[in-house]
């Protein structure tokens, strides 16, 4: 079983691999003080480097994904809509 730091970093490799056909999308770093565990899953929201760092909202991305790793297996995805939303009404994004 992963443990919090191993799952933030394969989420952080995920989304490097996955973002990079972004174009300017592709500057996106994970929020650490976002992740949470749920069950055997870490969760890690993430967001453009220029609006983490600067604060330019400009930069904001609107409608990602967090990334959803695995713990068991270290497999990791993009969450979908439906996990996105039972998120949401626990008040967990």
């Amino acid at each position: 079983m992963l443990d919090k730091e191993q799952a933030e970093r394969r989420a952080a490799e995920f989304l490097a691999g996955e973002s990079r056909s972004w174009g300017q999308s592709s500057s996106v770093r994970i929020i650490p003080e976002y992740c949470f565990v749920d069950g055997e899953q870490f969760i890690a929201p993430y967001d453009h480097i220029d609006y983490l760092d600067n604060g330019h909202e400009d930069m904001q991305l609107g409608g990602n994904l967090p990334v959803v790793v695995d713990l068991v297996t270290g497999a990791c995805r993009f969450i979908d809509w439906e996990e996105a939303d039972a998120f949401m009404a626990r008040d967990l994004l």
